[in-house]
């Protein structure tokens, strides 16, 4: 038979997200993704475009701008989304949105896309 004993202490669970170990984008000094940094692997193009649109926040010339990420399922939208956030900093404000969300016949568009900028900025 099992011998039933008290635990003394218990080490806190430590919760990841999905993209937790992504650190940023990359790249090198000349803007050049390399091949496997950041947390990111692969992806050189949209990394590299991904990085000409961070220069352009940093230089003021987005201002009021959004971006939009398109593609199939499981081809990094939210890890570039993740990435170009952790580059820009960390006061900026990154909300993941799925477009099943916006469309939902329950809730306004404009309700659920409140509530993200809500949830951004705190």
């Amino acid at each position: 038979m099992s011998e039933i004993r008290e635990i003394k202490s218990v080490r806190p669970e430590v919760v990841l997200s999905l993209h937790s170990h992504i650190r940023g984008l990359g790249l090198d000094a000349n803007m050049e993704p390399k091949p496997v940094a950041g947390g990111l692997v692969g992806q050189i193009e949209a990394r590299k475009a991904a990085g000409v649109v961070v220069d352009l926040i940093r230089q003021g010339k987005m201002t009021g701008k959004g971006i939009l990420l398109v593609g199939p399922p499981g081809t990094g939208k939210t890890a570039l989304a993740v990435a170009i956030a952790r580059e820009l900093g960390e006061d900026t404000p990154f909300v993941a949105i799925d477009g099943a969300e916006i469309y939902s016949t329950e809730v306004k568009k404009t309700e659920v896309l409140m509530r993200a900028v809500r949830k951004a900025i705190g």
